[in-house]
Parts: C-alpha cells; structure tokens; sequence
C-alpha cells in the first residue's frame, strides 16, 4: 500500500524548486510563525512579481531571549493600547532587522534542495544502467521515458494487466479494453500459448489518427513486451474505434486485423 502525500507536508523548497527551479537566488522571506502551521500550508502567501513569500515559520528572531523584545510588565499599567502599539512596532522592526537572515538561510536550504533533486535524478539513470543494462539519458521516446523508472518495480508489475492497462490510458488519455484469451499457430489449442489484447478506444478515428498513433505507440509496445509482459504470453497492442455501427454512406476506418462476419 502507497502512503499518501499529505499536501499540508510540502515544504517550500520543494515547491519553489520544482516551479521555479532557475530562480533561486531572488526570493525574499517574511516568517509569519509556526503557530499558523498548525492549520495552514508552508506558504501562506506568494508574490511572483517582487519574488516575496510569506512563510508558516519562526524567524530567527525567536533564537533572541524574550527579554530584548519586552520585559514582563511591558504592558501593565494605564495607556495599554500606546504601550501595545509601541511593542508591535519593535517587534516589526526587528523582524525587518533579522529578513536578510531569514532570507539567506532559506535559499541556502533552496539549493540543498535542488542539489538533492538533481542526485535524486543522477540516482533513478544509474539504478536503471546498474541493474537493468538500461540507460535512461540517452532514450529519446518520450513515452517509455515516463515508464521506464517503473522498471525498478518490475518484480512486481511483470504481467500485471490491469496496470499496464491503466498506464496506457494514462500516457494517451484514451479507454482502454483489456482481452484475454489463448493464441496458437496451430489449431490445436493444447499447445497454445496465454494470450492478451489491449485495446485503446479512440472516438471518430480515422486513418490519418490512426497511422499517428500507432507510429508513437510503436516504441512504446516494444518497451512493454520486452519488459511487462512475461515471455510465454502474446501481447498486442490494437487502435479500436468501438460504439459506432456502420451506416452504408458514411467512412468508417479499418485497423489491419479487421473481421467482418458473414
């Protein structure tokens, strides 16, 4: 079982690196305090235009003691209001006091950030070229670029249709139909062989969709077969436009294998 991301956990490296990767020397911080990270994301607030965020966590005026802000009695006495103002106003320019300190350590924390992001991809090409004699930089399919680091689940995704199924319908956005079944050269069925069929539905198709899809598919089928698909089993990969009959007059498009009853 998957564990879930819980949105309220990223952090705003991540994100500002993953949305904004070549700009990380120009953000200014403002820390709100931890008390709103109770209830609230990393970023409370975000100004691309003049690169400021607002962020659910102490500053490093916290480290200073509580004594240099304001003493105990502060705010007893008359004038309560003034005195409250007074102390805000200490406190906001201390805060402005302590921003470039704020600021520097968090791009620090930025670059951290990106560099274990890049070690992280570094990591993905050389666990695939170590293990799998696969190397990812040089793949150029954009395709089976997205499947490939699925390649370090294999043990457990090898002939798991229903995966394979649903990732084809996530990579082109179409309905997949999954057909088993037995495949034989022969007609003799005791020596066939397991057999399944993946078919991506695709509505009002017509040849010139067809020829480019199966084109960009191409690479991607080999991909599979070679590595999803146990060695015992036929797999083919169909283009299929289901749900429209064929009304005499209208163009209806054929794949290759097309049946037509008697």
């Amino acid at each position: 079982m998957m564990n879930e991301t819980n949105l309220y956990d990223i952090s705003a490296e991540f994100l500002l690196n993953h949305l904004y990767p070549n700009q990380m020397d120009r953000w200014q911080v403002n820390c709100a305090g931890t008390f709103y990270r109770n209830y609230s994301e990393d970023i409370l607030e975000i100004d691309e235009e003049k690169a400021n965020i607002l962020l659910a966590r102490d500053s490093f005026l916290r480290l200073l003691p509580q004594g240099l802000i304001s003493d105990d009695n502060a705010l007893k006495g008359n004038n309560f209001e003034q005195k409250y103002e007074r102390l805000k106003k200490k406190e906001e320019l201390l805060r402005l006091l302590f921003k470039p300190v704020d600021t520097l350590a968090f791009r620090f924390r930025l670059h951290i950030e990106n560099q274990v992001t890049q070690l992280s991809e570094k990591k993905l090409a050389f666990l695939l070229k170590y293990y799998f004699l696969y190397d990812i930089t040089r793949e150029k399919d954009p395709y089976i670029k997205r499947v490939a680091p699925f390649l370090l689940f294999i043990s457990q995704l090898r002939a798991n249709f229903g995966f394979i199924g649903d990732l084809l319908a996530c990579l082109f956005n179409h309905k997949v139909e999954i057909h088993r079944g037995l495949y034989t050269w022969e007609e003799d069925e005791r020596c066939a062989s397991p057999a399944i069929e993946f078919q991506l539905i695709v509505p009002n198709l017509t040849a010139k969709t067809y020829d480019k899809l199966d084109k960009a598919i191409a690479p991607l089928r080999e991909f599979l077969i070679e590595w999803f698909i146990p060695f015992d089993t036929h797999c083919v990969i169909d283009i299929k436009q289901h749900g429209h009959p064929f009304t005499i007059g209208e163009s209806l498009t054929l794949d290759y294998n097309t049946e037509i009853g008697q």
